[in-house]
């Protein structure tokens, strides 16, 4: 019976099950569901050792070079087919090396059921730090266990566990895990950020007592409703009261006819979801807060588009920035000198990316500075399907090599380094549509489309994904579909043709202008998430 008849079959009859028979269902599911876990800890601990290799006649074979070898672009490959992002897919595959060569006992006890991925991913991180031989020590010491533990239980017995078998390595690695130690920020959808902090436990225990102490009293003033939600607001007070920061709102306008390209201009009178539409009142969308996506702001912290504001966040309306309607992409206008912090905002001159004919306004390999704050401006982030690496942290990539490929506004994105690696190996192709999506095909034949906030859309079938406008900056404003102008000029792109590219030779990493500041291990080793 197939797993389709099955559901069909409990669907038909779950109203006339006993307790007990739905607890077994749901136990049998499970153990269904944990086998499965473990033939894919295989899979891609397999194909994270297999490697596509050119023989000489140009035919591509593929070689296992033996468990262990970690492929760069597996964890891209299977993203896609697991429907997580590139960071979920590089801890996946991971994991699935560790446990295979390492303690293959968890892999097992996944395929027998009794052992679910989070629970075997727990065990792996904490052992993370031993060899192999005392890795499987543990796993050995644990196994009569943790059936009967939840992840958080089972995370202390295999720490208290490690610590009684090999002190001296947890010695070392508290020392490691200080040193790591890290404040990340995931940017919300609906008007508040995530924050998550690992924080030497010396200086925690007094900074909680002190946003507790603050928290208190913003409850007895009536100022926030619960506990939980008032250390948040004295924690942000704490902050920004020995902080003297503003924020600089760089507003666009979306982009007419007159503004766009042809094929631009024709996506613009078919699309629906390009028309204009009214703005709420009370809320300002935002993008560009050092990280992708964008944020729901009141719209009395922005203030009005020219004129000042008592806040924080002070708008910047002479950029002339112009964006696509479907898109949200910057596709005119000159991106100012002042975008970068502690520059002059007041240097608003135009600098244009074309010449009066529409070509290139760059002959060069070498990009431009203007050229380099527009392209980082527009794409935000790495442009590889669900990575979100800043783009200030990213190279500048030609689509198309130079000199085949120009170096312009429609042939160059900002990719990470890892990515920048990737692109240039065998099967990896990408084309820059001139609403600045991008379809990226793996050598699988997979494509992906990546708007200019890493959202993607894996197929087959094609499907063209679109967005809400959207641009990205240091900081501003989510261009408004209305079609109303802050701006005092604008420019039009480089020639509407899409790019596309084909592997660059040889795949000795990234070729084309970094970012300043930057090494070349960025992005190589993507933090871990769950």
């Amino acid at each position: 019976m197939s797993g389709q008849d099955r559901y069909a079959g409990l669907l038909a009859a779950a109203a006339s099950l006993t307790s007990e028979e739905l607890l077994d269902v749901v136990e049998d599911a499970q153990r269904e569901i944990d086998a499965a876990h473990a033939r894919q800890a295989v899979a891609l601990a397999h194909l994270s050792a297999t490697e596509p290799v050119r023989q000489e006649d140009g035919t591509t074979v593929e070689v296992h070079r033996g468990l262990g070898h970690q492929r760069l672009d597996a964890p891209e490959l299977a993203a896609s087919r697991l429907g997580v992002s590139v960071h979920v897919a590089t801890t996946r595959v991971e994991d699935a090396v560790r446990q295979l060569t390492r303690t293959p006992a968890l892999v097992d006890a996944m395929a027998a059921g009794v052992l679910d991925l989070r629970r075997a991913a727990v065990v792996t991180d904490e052992t993370e730090f031993l060899d192999a031989g005392d890795a499987a020590a543990v796993v050995d010491a644990l196994a009569p266990h943790w059936a009967g533990v939840t992840v958080g239980p089972l995370r202390r017995l295999a720490a208290r566990t490690v610590a009684r078998f090999f002190p001296g390595s947890v010695a070392a690695e508290a020392d490691r895990v200080r040193a790591r130690r890290a404040l990340t920020r995931v940017t919300g959808e609906h008007g508040v950020d995530t924050w998550r902090g690992d924080v030497l436990v010396e200086q925690s225990r007094p900074a909680w007592a002190a946003v507790t102490e603050l928290a208190r009293r913003l409850v007895r003033e009536g100022v926030a409703d619960s506990l939980a939600q008032a250390r948040s607001d004295a924690m942000m007070r704490l902050i920004l009261e020995h902080s003297d920061v503003r924020v600089v709102v760089h507003t666009t306008r979306a982009a007419d006819t007159a503004d766009a390209q042809p094929e631009q201009a024709a996506g613009l009178r078919g699309n629906p979801a390009a028309r204009p539409r009214a703005a709420n009142e009370d809320w300002v969308e935002v993008g560009g807060f050092g990280a992708p996506g964008t944020a729901f702001v009141p719209a009395d912290a922005v203030g009005p588009a020219n004129g000042p504001a008592d806040g924080r966040i002070r708008p910047h309306a002479r950029s002339g920035l112009v964006c696509d309607r479907g898109t949200g992409a910057l596709v005119g206008g000159h991106v100012p000198a002042g975008l970068a912090p502690g520059r002059d905002l007041t240097r608003t001159a135009p600098i244009a990316l074309t010449d009066d004919s529409g070509a290139p306004a760059c002959t060069t390999y070498r990009i431009p500075a203007a050229m380099v704050r527009f392209v980082r401006l527009r794409d935000g982030s790495c442009r590889f399907p669900g990575c979100s690496t800043p783009a200030r942290q990213c190279d500048l990539d030609h689509v198309r090599p130079w000199p085949t490929g120009p170096t312009s506004t429609t042939n160059l994105i900002c990719l990470c380094r890892r990515h920048h690696r990737i692109k240039q190996r065998d099967g990896w192709t990408l084309r820059l549509h001139p609403d600045a999506t991008i379809t990226w095909t793996d050598p699988t034949g997979r494509t992906s489309n990546t708007t200019r906030s890493t959202t993607s859309t894996s197929q087959p079938p094609p499907l063209h994904t679109r967005r809400r406008p959207s641009t990205s900056a240091r900081i501003r404003v989510r261009p408004c579909r209305d079609g109303t102008s802050t701006s005092a000029s604008s420019t039009r792109t480089s020639p509407s043709s899409s790019p596309t590219t084909t592997p660059e030779r040889p795949d000795t990493g990234a070729t084309d202008q970094a970012p300043a500041g930057t090494s070349p291990s960025t992005h190589t080793s993507p933090a871990r998430h769950r």
